[in-house]
């Protein structure tokens, strides 16, 4: 454990907030699983958009050769770690019974110098679901040392959570160059809110026609198929 925690929190806390690249972080949070005595961490989370299919984020500092064993296998289909429930924020602790219906993958695992592992579950800012994992090829985990991590694992899920989440959003908005004008933040808030075009009129005080005119430009941007689907896609990408 770290000696002087005032300091390690400070410190880590700055660095992860100042982050503005995903590797930065991963870095970060890599000295900070080492700092912790495990050599290796993991971290995932599903994002927001499509809301239709379950695409999952996925990056650790686990040795390549397992990362590429693990795609190649599918594993992730059968990983009971990346299905933890995120309602109950209880690490759990990698074992036999946790992988009972995955034998070949946590056998896989041990030989790749994962043998020793601890997860926890994780919220985002909007709901997202996400997983941080600190794993060793040693050195089973005592009931002592699992008591002395939880606060730490759960303040390092959080934090990753929030900066990487944070770090991608901004990224895939730069990207995609979405931005909103004020009218049009305004316009999607009442249709988020369940509000017609007539509807959205009256409170504005503008016309149907241009209430219909920025609901077309939101959806042009955020490369929505509906009107509903835009002000999904603003609050989900935290534009509203």
């Amino acid at each position: 454990m770290p000696r002087h925690l005032s300091d390690w929190w400070s410190d880590l806390f700055f660095q992860l907030q100042t982050c503005t690249h995903i590797d930065a972080a991963f870095s970060t949070l890599s000295r900070a699983s080492q700092d912790l005595g495990f050599p290796y961490f993991a971290f995932g989370y599903v994002t927001r958009t499509p809301f239709s299919s379950r695409n999952i984020f996925i990056k650790s500092s686990y040795p390549e050769s397992w990362v590429s064993r693990y795609r190649e296998k599918e594993y992730l289909k059968v990983d009971p770690v990346a299905r933890l429930e995120s309602a109950d924020l209880t690490p759990a602790i990698w074992n036999d019974d946790l992988f009972a219906g995955a034998k070949q993958l946590w056998d896989e695992a041990k030989s790749a110098g994962l043998a020793i592992g601890i997860s926890q579950p994780c919220w985002g800012p909007r709901g997202q679901p996400g997983v941080y994992s600190l794993a060793r090829d040693s050195h089973p985990l005592s009931s002592e040392e699992v008591k002395a991590l939880r606060p730490f694992l759960a303040a390092l899920a959080h934090l990753s959570m929030s900066c990487i989440t944070g770090i991608s959003d901004r990224q895939r908005l730069a990207t995609n160059n979405v931005k909103l004008t004020d009218r049009e933040i305004e316009v999607l808030r009442w249709t988020a809110d369940g509000k017609s075009a007539k509807g959205v009129s009256n409170a504005l005080d503008i016309s149907v026609d241009t209430v219909n005119f920025h609901v077309k430009n939101c959806m042009r941007k955020l490369a929505a198929p509906s009107k509903g689907s835009a002000a999904a896609y603003a609050v989900a990408y935290g534009l509203l």
